[in-house]
């Protein structure tokens, strides 16, 4: 009888100090700090991975805009056509080539003509040859909401009558 006198004392509430609920209070806050570490991590890293999509993107479109540039022998033959007082290159590009991101022609020009050894621009010769122009174009996109950007320079020749490279 006497053992459950003490367990009776021991269990009566002038025994108690509170040491579990402290405990359970000390474990529920450290169960909620991790969680709420682990949801701004995941915030973080879904922010690292939209921010690497938009990058993609805007190299995307700067290879679109490249592409569209070499699509049309126009814009080299008739250079001057394309370019401003100011000395800059305008084209708008279409929608699905610039994605509604901004992209700007840094730079379209002729660096070199080079005529092939061994054949003769006169017209009616038995060796007629044509030119090989070098040009270099660098063209920015900028997504305006994102901030992303990215810039391509490109080196590319083609063939065309002698006269076209204005340099």
């Amino acid at each position: 009888m006497r053992k459950n006198h003490r367990l009776a004392g021991f269990l009566s509430p002038a025994n108690q100090s509170g040491a579990v609920l402290v405990v359970a209070l000390l474990m529920l806050l450290v169960i909620t700090a991790l969680g709420v570490g682990s949801i701004s991590m995941t915030n973080m890293n879904m922010q690292l991975v939209q921010n690497q999509q938009r990058k993609q993107e805007t190299e995307q479109v700067v290879e679109n805009a490249i592409n569209y540039l070499l699509s049309d022998l126009d814009y080299y033959v008739n250079n001057s056509t394309y370019v401003d007082t100011g000395g800059n290159f305008i084209l708008s590009f279409p929608a699905n080539v610039s994605n509604s991101m901004s992209v700007t022609i840094n730079k379209l020009e002729c660096l070199l003509e080079a005529i092939p050894a061994g054949c003769s621009l006169v017209v009616g010769t038995s060796a007629p040859c044509h030119p090989e122009y070098y040009w270099e174009a660098s063209v920015s996109v900028i997504d305006d909401t994102s901030g992303a950007s990215s810039t391509v320079v490109e080196g590319f020749k083609f063939k065309y009558l002698a006269g076209y490279c204005p340099i």
